[in-house]
């Protein structure tokens, strides 16, 4: 039944106006004008299991099964692109999606920036951690990447920190604020 539901869904999806298109002549070709929106998609049709949705995956297998169906369906319809195509399966098949306890760890490597001249706005450097990456400062050498662990404690054990649900294919985001603050001055000369 939820098989069928899904595949109800994607057909209305696919009929949409602005997504689908006849080719009306000759041999049948994609009738998408333009790729989907693929995370959507996915999270309606294939969504990762609590926290999210209304029912969680009997196992993982069924998860991944799912998305190799909705990346099968709208390959054949034409609505991905060629790097969704390629990454789909391989980033529900590296998910915490159907694994009960299992979470998206993140872990961070900060290195050393080679800067000769540190903060003055130019990125003279090379990080420690990745020769490849110019640096100004030591912050711009910081990496996070993420991967699966069986639980939460499995996670802060490795020195991570568990965000929750999703795959190794989200990013594990780190994000400066940098805080401005401007002063207005009123000067009123009285005669």
């Amino acid at each position: 039944m939820r098989h069928f539901t899904r595949i109800v869904a994607l057909g209305a999806l696919l009929l949409l106006p602005g997504v689908a298109t006849a080719m009306g002549h000759g041999k049948p070709g994609p009738t998408c004008q333009v790729p989907v929106d693929v995370p959507t998609v996915l999270a309606e049709q294939c969504p990762c299991g609590p926290g999210g949705s209304v029912a969680a995956w009997r196992n993982h297998g069924q998860y991944v099964r799912c998305v190799v169906h909705l990346r099968n369906t709208l390959r054949k319809e034409g609505c991905l692109t060629a790097d969704a195509r390629r990454t789909l399966a391989r980033c529900a098949a590296r998910s915490t999606c159907g694994k009960g306890t299992a979470v998206l760890c993140c872990l961070t490597d900060t290195g050393v920036c080679s800067d000769p001249a540190p903060g003055d706005g130019t990125a003279a450097g090379t990080c420690s951690n990745a020769a490849e990456m110019a640096c100004d400062t030591n912050a711009d050498c910081t990496e996070t990447r993420a991967h699966l662990a069986s639980d939460e404690a499995a996670c802060t054990a490795s020195g991570g920190t568990s965000i929750g649900a999703g795959s190794v294919c989200d990013s594990c985001t780190s994000s400066t604020t940098t805080s401005t603050t401007t002063t207005t001055t009123t000067t009123t000369t009285l005669p």
